[in-house]
């Protein structure tokens, strides 16, 4: 039988037809400079229309788009949340960051002649642009926020570079933002997507403050806040930085819920679909942050150093993780799982209606307290929150309640250090209290005669230490723990293994919807062989060999 004969029998026999590849809609693509020499292009792939403006001219009209100015808006509509991707990318200049700033990201929102509903974006990933304000003649507004990012019909996955409360590219100091004694939010308010839910990554979150004003008469006024606000509708599957810094000393209080970088998660107006929180995760430092919702988080992980975190969870948390410490932090919330942090606790609280089941810390622990069986009503609290959000009064802080005390609260609580000054308590009502948790330090007193010690609390605890309490209990200054029932014991404790900083790069690529794959396109891989070595790109396709 001849070769020829025998490939036509193979093909007789196998029919198909050739695969071709994927193909998708480009709507627009708009390219440009900015004042560092930066070159960037915005692409819109799939259904939607695209505007770009850069900022006014000396003729009141938006300068061209190669010039060197920065961007004032970017614009895009009749989006298609099935298939609409807006994508940046920049060439950066010599001696340049290659970080492009942005005033205004806004759709328009369009209605579906199928469902009524609206209709937003697959994805946007844009990583090198910033949410900063570029426009220096921009005023402050309290009833606008001075830069933004507003989505109304949703986004399944947002990746931007960030927001920067202290850029300014004007000439005269006293128009920028961090100089204008007022109270500036940047706000990214994304509505509920078609399905599935939002994912946030940036690479860092600068909020900022100012010192009080001296006026003429000399008197001080208050100090003023530049916030970041993530206000978003229905479930955030998972937020991602790689750092959020602040300026920690006009700082609010603990547990005010203002200023600073502010996660939110409540539930959408139309449909009723309640917030929840997926995963939050800050790979380095996190300074003045606050995450919120009116439902349930499931995971919280900080690689770096805190300082000012807060949470409000009012129907529960699962797991929070601690690199470096957990330090001037707050947690409020229904109950809590799981608590890991490498070092210790300083200056940080939490107050939960039930549990807090396994509190694991690896140092000592530092003017803290940790508060189980108390009720707080922290779905009031947190209805309080989003009002100010959605009115952007983002300068009155809800006052948080010391709560009541309830029975069957419990703790389990693992010390590898000493206790200093801090307390352990299940269901106790202490005799005298303050009325408000609005301080950075323990204010009630326990171990006093006449507290009242409520049925079914209950506290398991292994301290390595000792427990020196002079001045929280001065009663009792060698007791930290106070509850109905009381098992402690000394002796050592293992401290978690927190992955902390320096991070590890990331083993595989992550997927999300809409963006194929978030990872290095520098990270390879060496494989050694006794006889070779392979290396092979995170970046590089594989390619499939057809065998003869």
């Amino acid at each position: 039988m001849s070769m020829r004969k025998h490939l036509g029998r193979s093909r007789a026999l196998r029919p198909s037809a050739e695969s071709l590849e994927e193909r998708q809609l480009l709507s627009a693509t708009v390219s440009g400079t900015d004042t560092a020499g930066d070159q960037w292009t915005l692409t819109l792939q799939g259904q939607g229309t695209l505007q770009v403006a850069k900022q006014n001219d000396s003729t009141g009209n938006p300068a061209a788009l190669n010039s060197a100015t920065e961007i004032k808006s970017i614009t895009v509509s009749g989006t298609n949340p099935m298939n609409s991707v807006l994508t940046g990318t920049v060439k950066p200049a010599p001696g340049s960051k290659g970080e492009v700033f942005f005033q205004s990201l806004r759709e328009i929102t369009n209605l579906s002649n199928k469902t009524g509903g609206g209709l937003g974006l697959e994805a946007i990933n844009m990583p090198s642009f910033y949410l900063g304000v570029t426009d220096p003649a921009v005023t402050s507004s309290s009833t606008q926020p001075v830069a933004s990012i507003l989505i109304p019909d949703g986004v399944n996955t947002l990746k931007f570079g960030g927001v920067d409360t202290t850029a300014f590219f004007g000439t005269d100091p006293t128009k920028s933002p961090s100089q204008d004694n007022q109270n500036d939010e940047f706000l990214i308010r994304l509505g509920l997507p078609t399905s599935i839910g939002t994912s946030i990554i940036v690479n860092k979150i600068i909020s900022s403050a100012q010192a009080p004003a001296t006026t003429s008469t000399g008197s001080t006024g208050a100090a003023t806040q530049k916030s970041v606000v993530f206000d978003v509708a229905g479930r955030i599957n998972l937020f991602q930085a790689n750092q959020i810094d602040g300026n920690t000393q006009y700082a609010p209080a603990q547990e005010s819920f203002t200023g600073g970088t502010i996660l939110a998660s409540f539930s959408d107006i139309t449909s009723g679909i309640t917030g929840e929180l997926g995963f939050v995760r800050v790979g380095g430092n996190a300074t003045n942050f606050s995450v919120v919702t009116n439902n349930y988080m499931s995971n919280m992980y900080i690689g770096g150093e805190t300082n000012n975190i807060s949470v409000l969870t009012p129907n529960g948390s699962r797991n929070f993780y601690f690199g470096k410490g957990f330090d001037t932090s707050t947690i409020l919330t229904h109950s809590l799982e799981n608590l890991r942090s490498n070092r210790g606790a300083v200056n940080s609280q939490i107050v939960s209606l039930r549990m807090i089941g396994n509190l694991r810390l690896g140092g000592d622990v530092n003017n803290s307290t940790f508060l189980s069986g108390y009720n707080q009503g922290l779905g009031s609290i947190a209805s309080t929150v989003n009002s100010n959000l959605s009115s952007l009064t983002s300068a009155s802080a809800p006052t948080i309640p010391v709560g009541t005390p309830v029975a069957a609260g419990n703790i389990n609580a693992f010390i590898a250090g000493n206790i200093n000054n801090s307390v352990f308590v299940a269901s106790v009502l202490p005799i005298s209290q303050t009325q408000t948790l609005n301080t950075p330090t323990p204010t009630q007193q326990f171990g006093q005669t006449g507290d009242a010690y409520l049925p079914l609390g209950k506290i398991n605890a292994q301290v390595e230490g000792a427990i020196q309490n002079s001045t929280v209990t001065p009663s009792q200054p060698n007791v930290a723990f106070y509850s109905k029932s009381v098992k402690l014991t000394h002796g050592p404790v293992t401290p978690p293994a927190v992955v902390e900083q320096p991070l590890a790069p990331t083993p595989s690529p992550v997927k999300l919807v809409g963006i194929q794959a978030l990872t290095s396109p520098t990270t390879t891989t060496t494989t050694t062989k006794p006889t070779k070595t392979v290396t092979k790109s995170s970046a590089t396709p594989k390619v499939s060999k057809v065998k003869k």
